[in-house]
């Protein structure tokens, strides 16, 4: 029994070694020229293979890396059709022309339908034929939101286009809304209308495994919904915040900055998880250098904070950052990790609902003094991003923001570590925003693209 046991881990261990061993697929290098029937140069056109993404020039170059063994391409020219372009990528670099055939713009066929389902399965939920509304799955959608919008991942796509891309993506596919749940926020349906051009978040109810969605989405009428109410820890929590933060700072709730702030959070707002929460933003008198977000929506910014930013993009990337971190409910979800490791009988109280016992109070001076974790930071720069993108902002001014921070770290400290054990360093901050440029790059692009349709 013994041997037996050395061997199961053995295997184990071999094929843990394997997994973290595999190669990566090999890339192979592709230029070359996109022209049209006529052999003029195509100057805005962009190539898509997999994941990878590459414009043209002005005289119709491209130059782009994918992973060897693809073999079909998406040409997007604006203004016209999507093109399927058969490749045959072997594992040495090539360079191709290209002819596009820029045909007109087409519809999918068929009637409109009123939802498209972005949804993992059906298979667990209550929708059904007699729920009393149309519908169609991704899968089913797959191939025309390829041929029609030359989307080739339609999950992620809707996280990234702006309202307007995503109002012309329903006249291509002919449908009244799309749904989706965010992994994020996973008891809430996000729902796009293309007739008010706006994101809904509905809460939903699950029993015994089964998510109840035919009900919501059976009543709703396409139009934003009521505004959101936190509930639960994060509607307790939100009754310190104010208060908590007034004994702590003096706070402007109104004026111009305020004016300014709102206005600017607006549409960034508008493109989050939680397009109904309202927001309150504050700015807090005072030397430091910082910004808060806190649970039920509340956003503090401080003074000097806000008059070193330089324009409505670097301010943008503030509130969409620490907005993420309200949509994503991260305040909620470290108070919980917290509960279940450390304090049992808090987790009971909540549990059994009597929340008068746990000091709300500290947990609010907790996400000041302590502030999120690692991948909570992470995550809330990368959602910022995607917000301010879609929304219409500059995402460089998510990179501009950090190097300033990272600048005024230096003149603060001298060069020295001041970042938290709990923080991550900003200039590892700044390099995976970097990376997650050529993916907004990308989506911008369609973007443009389905606008031009």
């Amino acid at each position: 029994m013994r041997m037996r046991k050395q061997w199961i881990v053995l295997l184990v261990m071999l094929a843990l070694l394997a997994a973290g061993c595999s190669q990566a697929p090999k890339m192979v290098r592709v230029a070359g020229t996109i022209v049209d029937q006529h052999r003029r140069p195509v100057s805005n056109g962009a190539l898509v293979i997999g994941s990878a993404m590459a414009k043209t020039s002005k005289a119709g170059h491209f130059t782009i890396s994918a992973p060897a063994g693809d073999n079909t391409a998406v040409l997007l020219v604006k203004g016209y059709r999507p093109q399927i372009v058969p490749l045959t990528l072997g594992e040495e670099s090539q360079t191709v022309t290209i002819t596009a055939k820029l045909d007109k713009t087409s519809r999918r066929s068929g009637s409109t339908v009123d939802y498209l389902l972005l949804l993992d399965s059906l298979h667990k939920t209550d929708i059904s034929s007699g729920s009393g509304f149309t519908y169609l799955t991704g899968a089913e959608m797959k191939e025309a939101a390829l041929v029609h919008a030359g989307i080739v991942d339609l999950e992620t796509a809707v996280q990234y286009l702006s309202p307007a891309a995503m109002k012309r993506l329903c006249e291509l596919l002919r449908i009244r809304h799309i749904v989706w749940i965010q992994k994020d926020l996973d008891k809430h349906l996000q729902i796009f209308s293309a007739n008010s051009g706006r994101i809904t978040s509905i809460p939903f109810e699950e029993s015994r495994g089964v998510r109840k969605l035919a009900a919501p989405l059976a009543s709703f009428q396409g139009i934003p919904g009521s505004e959101e109410k936190p509930r639960g820890i994060e509607a307790n929590l939100a009754k310190e915040v104010r208060a908590y933060m007034e004994q702590l700072y003096d706070v402007t709730y109104t004026g111009r900055d305020i004016r300014r702030i709102e206005r600017i959070a607006e549409p960034v707002i508008a493109v989050s998880e939680r397009p109904n929460l309202q927001f309150t933003f504050g700015i807090l008198e005072t030397s430091e250098y910082n910004a808060y977000a806190l649970p039920g929506g509340y956003i503090y910014i401080t003074r000097p904070l806000l008059e070193m930013l330089e324009s409505d993009d670097e301010l943008a990337a503030v509130l969409a950052h620490e907005s993420a971190h309200i949509t994503h409910i991260h305040a909620i979800k470290s108070y919980e990790r917290q509960v279940a490791l450390t304090v049992a009988s808090i987790f009971l109280a909540v549990a059994t609902g009597d929340a008068d016992s746990i000091d709300f109070v500290r947990i609010i001076g907790n996400i000041i003094t302590e502030g999120y974790s690692k991948e909570q930071e992470y995550d809330a720069d990368r959602t910022g991003l995607r917000y301010i993108s879609r929304a219409g902002y500059d995402p460089e001014g998510m990179v501009s923001l950090l190097t300033k921070l990272q600048d005024l770290e230096y003149r603060l400290t001298g060069g020295r570590r001041s970042y938290s054990r709990t923080h991550p360093a900003t200039h590892n901050r700044i390099k995976q925003v970097k990376a997650e440029l050529s993916t907004i790059e990308y989506y911008r692009f369609l973007d443009q693209y389905l606008l031009s349709l």
